[in-house]
Protein backbone atom coordinates (compact mmCIF):
# COMPACT_ATOMS: atom_id res chain seq x y z
CA UNK A 1 0.00 0.00 0.00
CA UNK A 2 1.19 3.49 -0.79
CA UNK A 3 1.91 5.85 2.12
CA UNK A 4 -1.10 8.04 2.86
CA UNK A 5 0.62 11.24 1.73
CA UNK A 6 1.07 9.70 -1.76
CA UNK A 7 -2.57 8.62 -2.21
CA UNK A 8 -5.14 10.62 -4.13
CA UNK A 9 -8.41 9.67 -2.44
CA UNK A 10 -10.96 12.33 -3.36
CA UNK A 11 -13.21 11.99 -6.36
CA UNK A 12 -13.14 15.77 -6.86
CA UNK A 13 -9.36 15.56 -7.33
CA UNK A 14 -9.83 12.87 -9.97
CA UNK A 15 -12.26 15.05 -11.89
CA UNK A 16 -9.76 17.93 -11.74
CA UNK A 17 -6.96 15.71 -13.06
CA UNK A 18 -9.17 14.56 -15.93
CA UNK A 19 -9.83 18.20 -16.87
CA UNK A 20 -6.35 19.68 -16.44
CA UNK A 21 -4.12 16.64 -16.87
CA UNK A 22 -2.02 15.57 -19.80
CA UNK A 23 -2.36 11.98 -21.05
CA UNK A 24 0.65 9.75 -21.71
CA UNK A 25 0.07 6.36 -23.34
CA UNK A 26 1.94 3.23 -22.42
CA UNK A 27 1.60 -0.36 -23.53
CA UNK A 28 0.16 -1.63 -20.22
CA UNK A 29 -1.55 1.51 -18.93
CA UNK A 30 -2.14 5.20 -19.58
CA UNK A 31 -0.99 7.91 -17.20
CA UNK A 32 -2.85 11.17 -16.70
CA UNK A 33 -0.63 13.76 -15.01
CA UNK A 34 -1.53 17.17 -13.62
CA UNK A 35 0.85 19.64 -11.98
CA UNK A 36 -0.02 20.89 -8.51
CA UNK A 37 1.62 22.94 -5.78
CA UNK A 38 5.37 22.18 -5.56
CA UNK A 39 5.19 21.94 -1.76
CA UNK A 40 2.82 18.94 -1.90
CA UNK A 41 4.19 15.42 -2.44
CA UNK A 42 3.28 13.53 -5.60
CA UNK A 43 -0.02 11.69 -5.29
CA UNK A 44 -1.26 8.68 -7.24
CA UNK A 45 -4.60 7.04 -7.96
CA UNK A 46 -5.72 4.06 -10.04
CA UNK A 47 -8.69 3.23 -12.22
CA UNK A 48 -9.00 -0.43 -13.13
CA UNK A 49 -12.45 -1.04 -14.55
CA UNK A 50 -14.38 -4.25 -14.97
CA UNK A 51 -13.55 -4.06 -18.68
CA UNK A 52 -9.99 -5.04 -17.77
CA UNK A 53 -11.14 -8.32 -16.19
CA UNK A 54 -14.43 -9.57 -14.79
CA UNK A 55 -12.90 -10.99 -11.63
CA UNK A 56 -12.10 -8.57 -8.82
CA UNK A 57 -9.14 -10.74 -7.81
CA UNK A 58 -7.41 -10.08 -11.13
CA UNK A 59 -8.18 -6.36 -11.00
CA UNK A 60 -6.79 -6.12 -7.47
CA UNK A 61 -3.65 -7.99 -8.50
CA UNK A 62 -3.12 -5.50 -11.31
CA UNK A 63 -3.61 -2.60 -8.90
CA UNK A 64 -1.15 -4.10 -6.41
CA UNK A 65 1.41 -4.57 -9.19
CA UNK A 66 1.15 -0.89 -10.09
CA UNK A 67 1.45 0.16 -6.45
CA UNK A 68 4.52 -1.99 -5.91
CA UNK A 69 6.14 -0.65 -9.08
CA UNK A 70 5.51 2.93 -7.94
CA UNK A 71 6.86 2.30 -4.44
CA UNK A 72 10.30 1.53 -5.84
CA UNK A 73 10.37 4.99 -7.49
CA UNK A 74 8.95 7.05 -4.59
CA UNK A 75 12.35 8.34 -3.37
CA UNK A 76 13.07 9.68 -6.88
CA UNK A 77 9.63 11.20 -7.55
CA UNK A 78 9.50 15.00 -7.63
CA UNK A 79 6.83 16.78 -5.57
CA UNK A 80 4.01 18.73 -7.19
CA UNK A 81 2.37 16.08 -9.36
CA UNK A 82 -0.96 14.26 -9.26
CA UNK A 83 -1.08 11.12 -11.40
CA UNK A 84 -3.94 8.85 -12.40
CA UNK A 85 -3.17 5.38 -13.76
CA UNK A 86 -5.68 3.99 -16.27
CA UNK A 87 -5.13 0.26 -16.69
CA UNK A 88 -5.35 -1.60 -20.00
CA UNK A 89 -6.20 -5.26 -20.57
CA UNK A 90 -2.55 -6.15 -21.23
CA UNK A 91 -1.70 -5.35 -17.60
CA UNK A 92 -3.43 -8.47 -16.26
CA UNK A 93 -0.98 -11.32 -15.83
CA UNK A 94 2.22 -9.27 -16.21
CA UNK A 95 5.20 -9.61 -13.89
CA UNK A 96 6.48 -6.87 -11.59
CA UNK A 97 9.63 -6.40 -13.65
CA UNK A 98 7.64 -5.59 -16.82
CA UNK A 99 5.32 -3.21 -14.99
CA UNK A 100 8.25 -1.45 -13.26
CA UNK A 101 9.95 -0.90 -16.59
CA UNK A 102 6.78 0.63 -18.05
CA UNK A 103 6.31 2.85 -14.97
CA UNK A 104 9.91 4.03 -15.24
CA UNK A 105 9.52 4.85 -18.94
CA UNK A 106 6.33 6.85 -18.43
CA UNK A 107 7.68 8.64 -15.36
CA UNK A 108 10.70 9.76 -17.37
CA UNK A 109 8.49 10.83 -20.28
CA UNK A 110 6.24 12.89 -17.98
CA UNK A 111 9.05 14.40 -15.93
CA UNK A 112 7.89 12.97 -12.61
CA UNK A 113 11.30 11.38 -12.03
Amino acid sequence: MLPKKHRLPLRTDLVEIKKKGKLFQGELFSLLVAKTDKSKPARFSFIISTKIHKRAVKRNQARRLLIEAIRSFLPQVKPGFDALFLAKKKLVGKKLKEVSLEVENLFKKTGIV
